[in-house]
């Protein structure tokens, strides 16, 4: 992977101060362990949580699927990808939850055309652009644009993210109660994703603490199903979707979301009491 070489910024970016985000936090290779696991032969299709049963996924603390980083295609010719690490005590919530935020607003002197910087530091070798649809806030879902191959040479891709209401696929008040009983919160919501081309993806992602101290970070994604109304799911036939693209997907989201622990802290030290439009 050549996610060392960076694209170079355009010289509005490189005068912002948040450009040396993008320039002296170097992304690291995951562990080797974690390594074999994604890039080693796929999971057994019978660990896999069914599309069906996608509610089944969200768990009280404590509690885990037998395979928590893997991935494997399904029978229908759809996809599976679940992923998980820990954070450590040292990083709070409360600054990947604002981060999660902040990088929706483009700051004041970022030019339209050029990409969104505060996305771009995530992962230097695949992202480019990230927004509110509607530039104020989640309600008609949030635009990116992003490659997934680790600066490989695949095109960027234009993804829109939904939001839609886990009450209405099963998620219920005994459910809830139980996972909140362990010491974890309950998103009521969670999203779906349209792209640019046909295809959809079904997501569900948990932050909660860890029996061993600090956090860990749980996600799972069937790729060719999407939530309709009425708690329906649908299975999108049009999506692309093989062994090697799971792969591709997995490794991009373990080794962004592995980055992020390098530089929050010192990001939400410098930009969180600045105006949202800070450079």
């Amino acid at each position: 992977m050549s996610y060392s070489k960076l694209p170079e910024l355009f010289p509005e970016e490189k005068a912002m101060p948040l450009a040396k985000y993008y320039y002296d936090y170097p992304m690291k290779d995951l562990p080797e362990d974690l390594k074999k696991q994604i890039f080693g032969p796929p999971m057994d299709v019978e660990d896999a949580v069914k599309p069906e049963c996608f509610l089944d996924w969200l768990k009280p603390c404590g509690e885990y699927e037998k395979v928590e980083n893997g991935y494997c295609m399904l029978p229908d010719g759809s996809g599976y990808i679940c992923t998980y690490m820990k954070i450590p005590e040292s990083v709070e919530m409360k600054k990947i939850f604002w981060y999660l935020n902040w990088l929706n607003i483009h700051s004041k002197s970022m030019v339209l055309g050029h990409g969104n910087l505060r996305y771009k530091i995530w992962n230097p070798a695949d992202h480019w652009d990230h927004y509110f649809v509607n530039w104020t806030d989640k309600t008609d879902g949030i635009h990116t644009t992003e490659s997934l191959d680790l600066g490989e040479g695949d095109r960027q891709y234009d993804t829109i993210r939904h939001s839609f209401n886990l009450r209405e696929f099963g998620l219920t008040d005994e459910r809830i109660e139980e996972i909140k009983a362990s010491g974890c919160n309950v998103n009521e919501t969670s999203d779906w994703e349209s792209f640019d081309e046909p295809g959809a993806h079904l997501t569900l992602g948990q932050i909660r603490p860890c029996p061993e101290g600090g956090f860990e970070r749980r996600s799972v994604e069937w790729i060719g199903w999407r939530p309709a109304k009425g708690g329906e799911l649908i299975r999108e036939t049009r999506t692309k979707c093989d062994e090697a693209y799971l792969r591709k997907v997995a490794y991009h989201t373990l080794l962004e979301w592995h980055h992020l622990l390098d530089f929050i802290n010192d990001l939400y030290e410098e930009y969180h009491n600045q105006p949202d439009d800070a450079d």
